[in-house]
């Protein structure tokens, strides 16, 4: 039971036909089909079922696809961990985030790393919070950037990046933004713009309302924090954001802010995670030092640094 056979199985899974998986391989159709039979053979059960021109696994199948992703897997990430180790003066940065730092933070920590290291090529994915997570659980990824309060996963280490604070945005015409003072009853009466549900800022102004028994009319829920922006820019209604998330809109008199009334359920930060049962190599290293020790400003140094191997 070689690599190329579980290669099978995992995109038997995902595709249903013999030719997609033969030319996601650069394999040709009867190749594809002579290991599929192979490994029944080997294995001495039937692990594929034809059915209305799509191929779909077997239970047996199924039970053996569970292995051959984290196979697989591991096997890409063996291999991506190797070749890093070979020189700082090139390779590949790949870092997966969540909204906010991915939009607001890295692009300028990026470009910075790349100023110190012009041979290296970043890729930077950005997913909801909650699907970063499960992709650095699951192996898929190796290192994330999180939009993060207490309360870590135990699993990751975590590097504090950038601290942040949450606020209550609105409008430059917005009654609030002349208010001497805002209450929470007054914020609550307003119509609110959300993020969704499975975002960092969402959980932050769910906890306001429970922390201050207030109920919010959420006018608006959107999954694009650059159209929460823009939406509460119009005028009339407010949300929660990332401080550091509108600057350049504060600057340019566009949106203002003020701090969240009431009981604040706490700021959180930007941190660097990865898990606890992986080696950072020498690139990675390279951009956690530079992350959390001196490509910010002084206020944001490193809180936990990178474990020594």
């Amino acid at each position: 039971m070689n690599l190329v056979k579980l290669q099978i199985v995992v995109l038997i899974e995902k595709y249903k036909k013999v030719t997609d998986v033969a030319a996601e391989m650069g394999l040709k159709q009867p190749t594809v089909s002579f290991h599929m039979k192979s490994l029944e053979s080997e294995l001495g059960a039937s692990l594929f079922q034809f059915r209305s021109g799509r191929v779909l696994l077997t239970d047996a199948g199924r039970a053996l696809y569970q292995y051959a992703v984290r196979i697989v897997s591991l096997t890409a990430e063996a291999e991506r961990t190797v070749k890093q180790f070979t020189s700082l003066a090139s390779g590949n940065l790949e870092l997966t985030a969540s909204d906010i730092p991915g939009n607001y933070l890295l692009p300028k920590l990026l470009s910075q790393f790349t100023g110190l290291h012009d041979g290296i090529d970043v890729f930077l994915s950005i997913l909801p919070d909650d699907a970063v997570r499960e992709r650095l659980r699951s192996r898929e990824i190796q290192l994330a950037v999180l939009h993060s309060a207490d309360g870590q996963d135990d699993s990751f280490h975590t590097q504090v990046i950038a601290r942040d604070e949450t606020v209550l945005v609105f409008a430059p015409g917005h009654p609030f933004a002349g208010a001497q003072e805002i209450t929470v009853e007054t914020a609550a009466r307003e119509p609110w713009v959300q993020h969704e549900a499975a975002s960092f800022l969402r959980g932050i102004s769910d906890k306001w309302t429970q922390l201050n028994h207030v109920k919010v009319w959420n006018h608006a829920v959107l999954g694009s924090p650059e159209a929460v922006k823009r939406m509460i820019s119009g005028g009339g209604m407010v949300g929660v954001f990332s401080k550091s998330g509108i600057e350049a809109e504060v600057a340019a008199g566009s949106l203002a802010y003020a701090p969240l009334p009431g009981l604040h359920p706490g700021d959180g930060a930007f941190v660097l995670a990865w898990r606890k049962d992986y080696t950072l190599s020498p690139l990675q290293k390279a951009f956690a030092g530079m992350a959390g020790g001196g490509g910010l400003q002084e206020e944001d140094q490193r809180e936990d640094p990178v474990p020594s191997e």
